[in-house]
């Protein structure tokens, strides 16, 4: 490993590696440390494009969970006992579930127009489709079914894009780590290492401590995620006020549904895997998808034997409230506890996207015997604002709206705990945009 560089890059995920694209597509010589191993083959790519996963989808859950490292699965649900890292090469880009929608909060630190045109290279990077969704005839039919009702309450259903290209088997490749430096054409280089300190000068970070020896760059861009990169910058002794705080992320709600049989292709007839989204309109502040992904379900015996063509699962994500307490507080060693206590409003929130999910299911068909709605261990998805940006050094964010670290010249982030609005969607493309544009402007 030389000892210098333009750029280190700490985290191998989806957003260290559009950073690190970005910036050797603008000459820049960089580095990305990633202390995990390679679970996946080729190293960085997506675990779920293994044979075994193709045919049966639902056993693809158990594995990806397999390599989640819990902080406490044990805890109360205030406490988030779903809070989790992938230390892996790649990290959890390895094994996410690649759906990409547009964000739906944005904020002032891009204009709308240069939201535009980041959301596009985004997109590009990961290989972003929806199209090829359109064929399948119970996305069709589930749409029309759904469709009259959603738009008499303004909402609406439309196909969901996801990062993923059909292959010539008709199967889903998704796009992950890997598919993101291909881009890059071998200009960067990777090298395994645990981060251990970021070393500090005054105003600018003079080197990384990586597995005790120490590595200059010029620039530091930490990409470590939610809880990483928080973590780090904890144990490095930059502790802004709102390190940790406005901490957000996603209850999900997942049931698996046996659709009428009048919605599906033909037993025995191949069909693509629909992917729908319902975004939040009206009276609703959730975002609901209907689409046969995975599901953590084990169906009961009466329900086990199921024409595949007629399985999905509907997910409600349900934002929570933006609070400055709802928080991560890191002891001296840097080990995380997780406190959230849900509002009045998340509760009611929570409550009625039940509901919601109930009577989308009487439309479509009924729950799988050992499927009904259930809640996912709170914190496991989506976890944004532990280092948001803010406009002013004000004690209200961690970054500025280019990225950079208040206080320091040179140390910069790519995470989702960058955002600092209450988003109802999936936030990885918004964070994938949000990491090109902060490569852009560390060489602008």
């Amino acid at each position: 490993m030389a000892q210098a560089y333009d750029v280190l890059v700490i985290g191998s995920g989806p957003l260290g590696a559009a950073a690190a694209r970005r910036l050797t597509d603008q000459g820049q010589d960089v580095l990305i440390i990633e202390q995990g191993p390679s679970i996946s083959d080729p190293p960085g790519s997506h675990v779920r494009n293994a044979e075994r996963f193709r045919n049966d989808p639902d056993s693809y859950l158990p594995v990806a969970t397999s390599y989640l490292e819990f902080f406490d699965d044990t805890a109360e649900r205030n406490h988030l006992p779903g809070a989790a890292v992938t230390r892996a090469r790649g990290g959890q880009g390895t094994i996410w579930t690649n759906l990409c929608p547009r964000g739906d909060a944005p904020w002032d630190a891009l204009t709308l127009v240069e939201w535009e045109t980041y959301y596009g290279i985004a997109e590009e990077y990961l290989g972003v489709q929806a199209e090829g969704f359109e064929q399948s005839i119970r996305q069709q039919h589930i749409r029309t079914r759904l469709g009259e009702a959603l738009v008499a309450k303004r909402r609406t259903i439309e196909a969901l894009p996801v990062a993923a290209q059909f292959d010539s088997t008709d199967h889903l490749y998704f796009t992950a780590p890997h598919d993101i430096l291909a881009g890059a054409e071998g200009r960067v280089e990777i090298a395994s290492g645990n981060a251990q300190k970021l070393l500090t000068e005054g105003s600018r970070v003079t080197g990384v401590v990586i597995d005790s020896k120490v590595v200059e760059a010029r620039i530091v861009v930490v990409a470590a995620g939610a809880i990483g990169t928080p973590q780090l910058l904890h144990r490095s002794a930059i502790r802004p006020k709102a390190l940790g705080r406005w901490l957000s992320y996603h209850p999900l709600l997942v049931a698996q549904l046996v659709l009428d049989e009048t919605l599906c292709a033909a037993p025995g007839v191949h069909d693509r895997e629909p992917r729908l989204q319902i975004r939040a309109g009206g009276e609703i502040d959730w975002y609901a998808l209907v689409l046969r992904d995975v599901s953590p379900f084990k169906p009961v015996e009466s329900d086990v034997t199921i024409d595949p063509n007629r399985l999905v699962e509907i997910q409600m994500i349900c934002p929570v409230d933006l609070n400055e307490d709802k928080r991560i507080v890191f002891n001296e060693t840097g080990q995380p506890t997780f406190c959230v206590e849900l509002s009045a409003d998340d509760r009611a929130r929570m409550t009625n996207a039940v509901a919601d999910c109930d009577a989308l299911t009487a439309q479509l068909g009924r729950y799988r015997a050992g499927c009904r709605p259930d809640w996912m261990p709170f914190g496991f998805a989506h976890m944004t604002g532990t280092t948001r940006m803010s406009a002013n050094d004000d004690g209200s964010g961690v970054a500025n709206h280019d990225g950079r670290v208040w206080g320091y010249d040179n140390l910069y982030l790519a995470t989702n705990g960058l955002i600092p609005t209450r988003m109802t969607v999936n936030p990885t493309l918004t964070g994938v945009a949000l990491a090109v544009f902060v490569a852009d402007r560390i060489v602008r």
